[in-house]
């Protein structure tokens, strides 16, 4: 990670679930594992990253507009 960059935002899962929910999203705490199970977002002793969720929240939203 260069200087010019931030740390990433991991937080616990209770509260990326709190965010999310304050965001509009119903997330259960199954679907973030299953999303790490799948490989679509990581899980870190620190917790999950919000930006890596909320990304990967808005790729799936642009794959729905498409389909």
């Amino acid at each position: 990670m260069s200087a010019a960059e931030p740390a990433a935002r991991r937080v616990p899962a209770a509260l990326a679930l709190l965010a999310l929910r304050q965001s509009g999203y119903a997330i259960a705490a199954a679907t973030l594992r299953s999303w790490v199970f799948r490989g679509h977002i990581t899980r870190t002793d620190d917790g999950y990253d919000l930006d890596e969720i909320t990304s990967y929240l808005d790729r799936r939203a642009e794959d729905d507009h498409r389909a």
